[in-house]
């Protein structure tokens, strides 16, 4: 009695040796049980042992069938589980353990799946007296939750194959049945170590037989330690009688050089080998062809249109997962949003642990809400441009949704495709907010059959929509049978369903007189193709990425290794070399190809196979064929004729160039009172952005790359202080102080707390004029709000001893009314305030929340520098870097008739300070003297040699700025000569390639 390692030169079928050798195990010893490694393998075995009259007495079974066969004989009467039984009471486990407890472990899918993959293959070890763990807290965990699972098991009358596996081989070391004393096991190259004990229990009671052929031989030295280990006699053999499929002639090697060109490529390639290929034996049989690859629904999806338009059919099986469905991502995604929302509402979460949700822009996005992408676009505009919404809000504006949507559904004629479609948006989130997952699957199922098959694809429409319809189902068929089966509650079923999946067979429409078919697979299953089965081969994607050949590292192999349980398996190369070799044997011509880089123009090396196969050619070594991407209509376009109607070279302005057609919509027109096209009004902060830098002005104001959400940033609490010091001069006037003064600032103050808190309620329900309220989320957020009360108290402290005769006379004052111009535009926007005092002189302030006024300060440009004695003002495009102030400045003088005396921005974070310009009566002479504390040079600056005078300023600034104006309506968007640091977030969006 013993094991037998039999070298054999079999293709995919039966070759003569091994239906002898099986012949002999059945005269010998009754009964023999065939193993290989999977269905496909099965019933080509069974169709080749029936025609050769050696079926009886034959069991062809795969490894988990055989074990699962013996169990039911020789077992305690419990049935092995299923995978996904495993993952419900596993997910069940760990659901059932306080998070706390948990710890370092976490209770999410991959920990269940983790898990449930130790319990696969090393339970009966880990949960054995002596088993040893590896040491370390997340093992102790590890140990603790596998005994928990093999008594959830017990419990429910299941049990593991590892654990049948060893009950079975200690009855047959006992019993030594006729059922179990001849095993022949074929092409399976990873044997678990429970299923190697029950072999070799049947081959020390009777006989066992291993088949290797070709590159498999590399197993033949595990298995003979291993069972020579476990006290079985190994012996080598070997047959004779098949077809080496070890040394087939050399394929073609294709390389194309970009993505882009990927399909068309592949496309061509396979036509062109079903070109070279000899005719079909049947005049009308279609030419048939395999395309190899280690993603072949994906590159089904890719190539099929290309195919199709060179009349060749394509055909493939889609193995489609839970959560790679629109049914299956949705509803993953809005459960989870349904758990956040309801915390949110609990108070155990903040809003932005879910705001601005996202997900549910996209669920009304998917056809099988009902909605469509107006609703949806809709949706998200309102959600993401208030922070105030709260969970209540965004739930209101969902049924709003859901509402208006069946309305306009329900006036749809009835001989309209989506008449009788249900709109389920609001419901199923309702329902998951109710914790009713199985209603929210079937209103999604509900919505799924209704919808028309184009809904899903104008192409493969009818196969997707069978999957989602399938995938739905099955889901429902989880939670209600198989999870109340196993006595699971629905929400920990929940976290196991993305692991579902199901098949979908798919085709193209078989294009006029085709005369090919080609079936895309794994290599791996073209591995099992007989010679001659197809007439060509084309194995794509041949690259380290699509056949790696690391081992697999992790927590499941270190506990296998652990506890001795590690299986046996062929080596990932010699597996390749042993699958590769097969498939190129079914062939007449075949092709190996693979992309040389990706869109980001990295290198992708190739498979080790494809430097293998171009070595063994020798002499007769064909250098790989190059397809590059320069038919970029080809590419791009599966059906693009050869001979295009015309083809035209264009050449392309630069991209700070506009065309004359083009400058004429650079500034906006209008009709004004009197009928005539005027430019539309500029705001100082416009014209302040177009004379520092023209492409930033363009990119900021016409391109308007603004943001998606409304935001929590300087914006925001610059607006936030504005509304507040605007209200706190109000309630001043109206208590009848003009001022804060030295003698009433701690009555000021407590004003401004009281007016704080007010703008603070206001903006947190998103209840004030301000553009961008500022809605704080978190808690972190709210102390950032509550750090600006003190910030303003010393702004308050700073303008009593600031301009004394002055007052608040004009807050948030508007232009947009006035009719006024500047450099000859009109003028709009508004500003902060303007203070008066009793002689009619005028001071403009912009309030500024940085920390920093220092970059407001302005000199008089008359004055020569210290270093290099250049007079700024000798430069005829001489401007500030700051201006909005003085353009303000300038036109109070016009419109108010104001004696305007300076322009100031007023920093109110961090050191309180006025900066900017100011005529020199203005300028402080002695600390406290009433004047702006901290700004020492008005204008003229007389004791430093300046000459210019504050109304020369206002009337130099303008005169710049209108040269400037000239040049933007002549079309002019360069960049600034001398960009500034904030010119980087606009640059390199406008004009410069961002690097691959």
């Amino acid at each position: 009695m013993s094991l037998k390692i039999v070298n054999t030169t079999a293709g995919a079928g039966l070759s003569a040796g091994e239906v002898a050798l099986i012949a002999r195990g059945v005269a010998r010893f009754g009964r023999v049980a065939l193993i290989v490694p999977n269905r496909a393998e099965r019933d080509a075995c069974r169709r080749a042992l029936a025609d050769a009259g050696c079926l009886m007495g034959v069991e062809v079974v795969t490894p988990a069938a055989w074990v699962e066969g013996l169990a039911q004989l020789f077992g305690d009467g419990r049935r092995i589980c299923t995978a996904l039984e495993r993952q419900l009471i596993m997910a069940d486990v760990v659901a059932a353990v306080d998070e706390q407890k948990l710890a370092p472990l976490r209770a999410n899918p991959g920990t269940v799946r983790m898990l449930s993959r130790m319990a696969r293959d090393a339970l009966r070890a880990a949960t054995s007296a002596s088993a040893t763990m590896p040491e370390g807290p997340s093992w102790a965990k590890v140990s603790s939750l596998l005994d928990a699972y093999a008594s959830a098991l017990a419990a429910r009358g299941l049990i593991e194959a590892s654990d049948a596996a060893g009950a079975v081989a200690d009855a047959v070391e006992h019993t030594s049945p006729a059922c179990a004393r001849c095993a022949i096991v074929r092409d399976v190259s990873v044997l678990p170590r429970y299923l190697v004990h029950l072999l070799a229990a049947v081959a020390r009671s009777g006989e066992v037989s291993v088949l290797l052929r070709g590159a498999q031989g590399a197993l033949a030295e595990t298995l003979e330690g291993a069972f020579s280990a476990l006290g079985c006699e190994v012996a080598r053999d070997a047959l004779s009688g098949g077809v080496d499929a070890t040394s087939p002639d050399t394929p073609e090697f294709l390389e194309v050089s970009g993505p882009h060109a990927r399909s068309r490529a592949y496309a061509d390639e396979l036509v062109r080998l079903l070109g070279c290929a000899p005719a079909p034996s049947r005049a009308d049989a279609p030419a048939r062809a395999v395309v190899a690859a280690p993603r072949p629904a994906e590159l089904f999806e890719q190539m099929a249109p290309y195919l199709v338009a060179r009349g060749v059919e394509a055909r493939a099986t889609r193995t489609v997962r839970f959560e790679d469905t629109l049914v299956g991502r949705h509803f993953l995604a809005l459960s989870d949003l349904a758990r956040r929302l309801g915390a949110a509402l609990d108070g155990a979460l903040g809003a932005t642990e879910w705001w601005p949700a996202p997900e549910l822009t996209d669920w009304l996005y998917a056809p099988i809400s009902g909605a469509d992408a107006g609703y949806a676009r809709a949706f998200d505009k309102k959600v993401r441009s208030s922070r105030a919404l709260g969970v209540e809000g965004v739930l209101r504006e969902l049924q709003s949704v859901q509402s208006r949507a069946a309305a306009a559904r329900r006036k749809l004629p009835a001989d309209s495709v989506m008449a009788g479609v249900p709109v389920v948006c609001s419901d199923v989130m309702q329902l998951l907010m109710q914790q009713r997952p199985v209603s929210a699957l079937k209103a999604m199922l509900s919505a799924v059959v209704a919808l028309p098959a184009s809904a899903f694809g104008s192409v493969d429409g009818a196969a997707r929509q069978t999957a989602e319809r399938m995938v739905a189902e099955r889901a429902i068929e989880v939670l209600m049978e198989e999870a109340r089966r196993l006595d699971v509650s629905q929400a920990v079923a929940v976290s196991v369903l993305e692991g579902l999946a199901v098949t979908v067979r798919c085709r193209t429409a078989a294009p006029e007189a085709a005369g090919s078919v080609a079936t895309f697979m794994t290599l791996a299953d073209a591995a099992l193709l007989e010679p001659g089965d197809i007439d060509a081969l084309l194995m794509a994607d041949v690259d380290v990425s699509g056949y790696p050949l690391s081992h697999e590292e992790g927590p499941v192999s270190a506990l296998a290794g652990a506890l001795g349980e590690a299986p046996c398996e062929l080596e990932p190369v010699a597996r390749l070399r042993d699958q590769v070799a097969r498939a190129l044997a079914a062939p007449a011509v075949a092709t190996l190809a693979r992309v040389t880089h990706d869109r980001q123009a990295k290198d992708r090396y190739p498979a080790a196979i494809w430097t293998e196969l171009i070595a063994a050619a020798g002499a007769d070594t064909v250098e790989p064929r190059q397809v590059g991407e320069g038919d970029i209509e080809c590419d791009f376009d599966p059906a693009a004729p050869a001979g295009a109607a015309r083809r035209e070279r264009v050449a392309c302005l630069s991209p700070e160039v506009l065309s004359e057609a083009a400058s004429a919509y650079i500034v906006p027109r209008q009709l004004s009172e009197a009928g005539e096209l005027v430019p539309r009004q500029l705001s100082a902060s416009q014209i302040e952005a177009y004379a520092e830098c023209p492409l930033c002005w363009f990119v900021s104001y016409r391109v308007r790359p603004n943001t998606i959400d409304a935001g929590f940033s300087n914006m925001e609490k610059g607006n936030f202080v504005h509304d507040v010091m605007d209200r706190f001069h109000e309630r001043l006037i109206e208590l009848g102080l003009a001022r804060v003064t030295p003698e009433n600032t701690k009555r000021s103050i407590a004003l401004l707390r009281q007016v704080f808190e007010e703008v603070r309620a206001e903006h947190e329900r998103g209840k004030t004029a301000s553009s961008a309220p500022l809605v704080p989320l978190s808690a972190t957020e709210r102390r950032q709000v509550d750090d600006i009360l003190p910030q303003l108290e010393k702004v308050v402290r700073y303008e009593a001893a600031a301009l004394a005769p002055f007052a608040p006379a004009y807050l948030e004052y508007s232009f947009n009314g006035l009719g006024a111009t500047y450099a000859g535009w009109p003028l709009g926007g508004r500003i902060d305030r303007v203070d008066v005092d009793a002689e009619g002189r005028a001071v403009v302030i912009d309030y500024k929340h940085r920390s920093d006024a220092a970059p407001f300060r302005l000199k008089d440009p008359t004055v020569p520098n210290a270093k290099t004695g250049e007079v700024a003002a000798d430069d005829p495009r001489w401007l500030p870097e700051h201006t909005q102030s003085l353009i303000y400045a300038q036109a109070l003088r016009r419109t108010l008739g104001l004696d305007v005396r300076g322009a100031l921005y007023f920093s109110t974070k961090g050191k309180v300070a006025m900066r900017g310009a100011v005529s020199a009566e203005l300028a402080e002479q002695e600390p406290g003297d009433g004047r702006v504390p901290g700004l020492r040079d008005g204008f003229p600056a007389a004791e430093s040699g300046g000459t210019m005078t504050f109304d020369e300023l206002l009337d130099r600034v303008e005169a710049s700025i209108a040269e400037r104006l000239d040049e933007l309506a002549r079309g002019q968007v360069a960049p600034a000569e001398t960009p500034r640091a904030s010119c980087v977030h606009n640059h390199p969006l406008g004009f410069t390639r961002r690097d691959a």
